[in-house]
């Protein structure tokens, strides 16, 4: 059976085609007798059991073009006949639009008395003459670009207030989305000029979240978290310590039954697109995700994007409900359906190059800004049953604004809208007597231990429910166990020649090196994925990096152990009778693979390895794992094997003279096995907490 999967291996002819281009040239044509060989070369092959005639290079060529073509006619078959292994999950009973309103309201007086209270703050936010601006882009520069700073906002002022529902909108450009990321704080880089006030006191970012929300575009969850799971990890890490378990289950089935998410309790969050819910159904959950943290501000990027006209609108109904409970609520929107608009109270509407044109109340059926651009000399007026939305967006395009002859920016500031925002401005930019400023004590809600122990419980429940992860990770340890088992059958039981002990380092390299690939390869697709979330929940200032670093490595542990103790309960026994009783991350793994697999002492040993790469042998930790196994099998082996053309030594002469594996480096060796452990937890933390992939 050994034999039959050497010969369906189409690395075995890959290797044999090499070897036989290489040791059958003339430079190994030295003469040298052993075992039916006559030269250097053809004894090599011998000593490996490889094949010694020429005619099987060519064999070896044509069976490798033959498996190329098999491979890829397998691949254009299952690419043509093969469906998706998902099936993308609709509950119908959740999606079903419930006309029933509830008349309580979260965080108010009226609410029922099995109703939790958890009071909020009604807060307004004001920003006065905001300029932002960004490094002038390096093509700019090379096309003649004078200045070093682009401004993407000019002068933008207003108010946003409880209880209104404000659309920001604007044509692609306007820094609709740029202006929400300013005033949320969400800007990674740029700078900020003018004053963000709440309730008169200025914005202190660092304590920000605690009173706000942000609903991203892109509704990014965990996959492997149900509805309810992930509306408990938030409300969690994000509601003050001092409210109790039951309490915040109390309130989570309160924002739930207010999404319309009650009937998804337990459904699970999916791959967007690909697995569990539906569109409309994940951005409800982006927002009740924002809402069990009692947030007094709420700003939502585009929350109807994507989304068919029943799906948006049952989004809709959702914000408005969020916005009836006496919360401030922004929302950018793009090209909106005439129903959508209406819901809106206010408008700001803002032109290329971040300058406000429209700032004010929409009116019944948008009657009060229809008016306002139609006041404006030129301007086209609206068409009967033209949607309004589309209407200000043409209008308000740079081409009409330069065919007919207006800045619409000037207009604004010349008009009584702008009067009136100032005023609104100046009179409640203030604070209100007998008002105090917003306190909150610095950092977390939560203590060190408590995030680490939710963001440990998030890992486990996600982890327990990744069934393809675990299913892949833990039948390749099994399927490979066997393998190495079969196919090295009591290579350790009798020991005579070099070749048994190169064969026992084949072992102990590929057994060692083969787990940890596996599982940096098999757990880079989570990490990247779970990475995207850790944003989301950092700039929610949900927990500190070092707590959600320490839970994904403390996760990973149980699996790893059962991995090795799989691995190592099927090898050992069945050939260790050595004493007689998965783009860039993946590009990256490859290359440090690569590198440690030619310093891991398998290869080329320690003492052949010339002189001056000698330090990254000691720098690799897979030679030190090589070394470590290999010396504590076979270091007190006192056989004699015969080496070719050298006299018989004894086991351990071998491993010290030719590996270079010594009894004085042991210890050191298991040493720096911890260091190592210690070096690379570390330097996780430090690349998860600076090394950000996601600029705004």
């Amino acid at each position: 059976m050994v034999a039959v999967g050497c010969w369906i291996s189409p690395f075995t002819y890959a290797q044999n085609a090499v070897a036989l281009n290489e040791f059958l040239d003339e430079r190994w044509a030295t003469e040298f007798y052993y075992a039916n060989a006559n030269t250097v070369g053809e004894a090599i092959l011998k000593i490996r059991g490889l094949l010694t005639k020429w005619h099987w290079y060519w064999i070896c060529v044509i069976i490798l073009f033959g498996f190329s073509m098999v491979f890829n006619i397998l691949t254009i078959f299952a690419l043509e006949f093969m469906k998706s292994p998902h099936k993308h999950q609709v509950n119908a009973s959740a999606t079903k639009l419930k006309m029933d309103c509830k008349n309580h309201k979260i965080g108010t007086s009226n609410t029922s008395t099995s109703k939790l209270v958890l009071l909020f703050q009604p807060l307004s936010i004001f920003f006065d003459h905001i300029n932002y601006f960004v490094d002038m882009p390096k093509e700019m520069i090379k096309n003649g670009v004078l200045e070093k700073k682009l401004q993407l906002l000019q002068d933008v002022s207003g108010v946003f207030r409880p209880g209104v529902l404000t659309a920001l909108m604007g044509i692609t450009g306007a820094g609709k989305t740029t202006l929400l990321d300013v005033l949320a704080g969400r800007k990674t880089g740029g700078y900020i000029e003018g004053t963000i006030r709440i309730e008169g006191y200025p914005k202190k970012q660092e304590t920000f979240s605690r009173i706000s929300g942000y609903c991203e575009q892109n509704d990014i969850h965990s996959p492997n978290m149900t509805v309810h799971e992930s509306l408990q990890f938030s409300a969690w890490l994000r509601l003050p310590a001092n409210v109790k378990s039951h309490e915040r289950d109390i309130f989570i089935d309160e924002v739930m039954d207010l999404v319309e998410l009650t009937g998804l309790k337990n459904a699970m969050v999916g791959m967007a697109g690909v697995t569990g819910l539906s569109a409309e159904q994940r951005k409800r959950l982006t927002i009740a995700v924002e809402l069990v943290a009692s947030p007094s501000i709420i700003f939502m990027d585009e929350p109807t994007t994507g989304l068919d006209a029943r799906a948006a609108a049952i989004v809709m109904r959702t914000i408005r409900k969020t916005v009836d409970t006496g919360r401030t609520v922004v929302c950018t929107i793009h090209q909106p359906s005439i129903g959508i608009f209406e819901s809106f109270d206010e408008l700001l509407l803002m032109k290329r190059g971040g300058q406000i044109i429209y700032s004010g109340s929409l009116g019944p059926l948008s009657s009060n800004m229809i008016n306002y651009f139609e006041g404006i000399p030129s301007v086209p007026r609206i068409k009967e049953g033209q949607n309004p939305a589309s209407w200000v967006l043409d209008i308000s395009s740079p081409t009409t604004e330069y065919d007919i002859g207006v800045d619409y920016a000037e207009i604004y500031r010349s008009s009584y809208l702008y009067r009136d925002n100032m005023n609104l401005i100046t009179e409640l930019g203030h604070p209100k007597p007998n008002m105090e400023d917003l306190y909150f004590p610095r950092g977390y809600w939560q203590n060190f231990m408590t995030q680490y122990v939710a963001c440990l419980w998030k890992q486990r429940c996600a982890y327990w429910k990744n069934v393809e992860h675990n299913g892949v990770r833990f039948l390749n340890t099994f399927v490979v166990s066997i393998l190495f088992g079969v196919v090295f059958w009591k290579i350790g039981s009798t020991i005579t020649q070099q070749q048994d002990v190169f064969n026992i380092l084949g072992v102990v390299y590929g057994s060692s090196l083969f787990l940890g690939f596996n599982n940096c390869t098999s757990l880079q697709p989570v990490v990247v994925m779970e990475r995207v979330v850790l944003y989301r929940e950092k700039a929610a200032g949900m927990y500190s990096t070092l707590a959600y670093t320490i839970a994904q490595m403390a996760i990973e542990l149980p699996y790893i152990l059962v991995q090795v103790l799989v691995f190592a309960s099927i090898v050992y026994p069945m050939i260790v009778a050595l004493t007689p009783n998965l783009e860039m991350a993946a590009g990256l793994s490859f290359l440090i693979y690569v590198f440690w697999n030619v310093f891991s002492g398998f290869i080329i040993g320690r003492e052949l390895i010339p002189i001056w790469w000698r330090w990254v042998y000691w720098a690799n930790p897979a030679a030190w794992t090589v070394y470590g196994l290999m010396f504590s099998q076979l270091g007190d082996r006192m056989e004699l094997i015969r080496v070719p053309g050298q006299p018989d030594q004894t086991v351990r002469e071998f491993l010290e003279g030719y590996l270079g594996l010594e009894a004085r480096y042991f210890h050191l060796i298991t040493y720096l096995h911890l260091v190592v452990i210690a070096l690379f937890a570390f330097l996780f933390f430090i690349f998860v907490k600076h090394l950000k992939f996601e600029q705004r």
